[in-house]
């Protein structure tokens, strides 16, 4: 059975190992999720887990009602299972009434381009050579309002 919970030091290594898998040379070094993990006041992170294995997770951060989500990863063979999805919308269910929420997304990276357009998110604007092989990001951003 799949349930969400709140991420915590001891995710370390997991949450790294699926950084790698989903990210490959784009993902996160250990010392910078640490970051995020022992982040208490700003960051947040949330977990789907289903005996005891972590399927996905968002990584974000807070600035009074500005969000940021800094990482969505689901595992592999586990992507279409709507993982990604049920992180999206519990982080979007919890952030204040009125909030802003951007993000970064590889231009052809098209499944998270489409999760994020079907949760309401918009394109803002291009980033060139954003990522370490020079592909573009898109910024796209999510406005709650009461």
């Amino acid at each position: 059975m799949m349930f969400k919970r709140k991420g915590k030091i001891s995710d370390l290594n997991e949450i790294y190992l699926l950084e790698k898998m989903i990210f490959k040379d784009e993902a996160w070094t250990p010392s910078m999720l640490k970051i995020e993990l022992l982040n208490n006041r700003n960051s947040k992170t949330l977990i789907v887990e289903e005996d005891g294995e972590i399927l996905g997770y968002i990584i974000s951060r807070r600035f009074l009602t500005e969000h940021h989500i800094l990482n969505l990863g689901v595992l592999p063979n586990r992507q279409k299972e709507g993982i990604g999805t049920m992180l999206l919308k519990s982080f979007l269910k919890d952030i204040n009434m009125v909030s802003s929420v951007f993000l970064e997304v590889k231009k052809s990276n098209f499944k998270a381009l489409n999760l994020y357009k079907k949760s309401g998110f918009k394109i803002l604007s291009e980033r060139k050579n954003y990522y370490k092989d020079g592909s573009c990001a898109l910024i796209m951003n999510f406005y709650k309002a009461i």
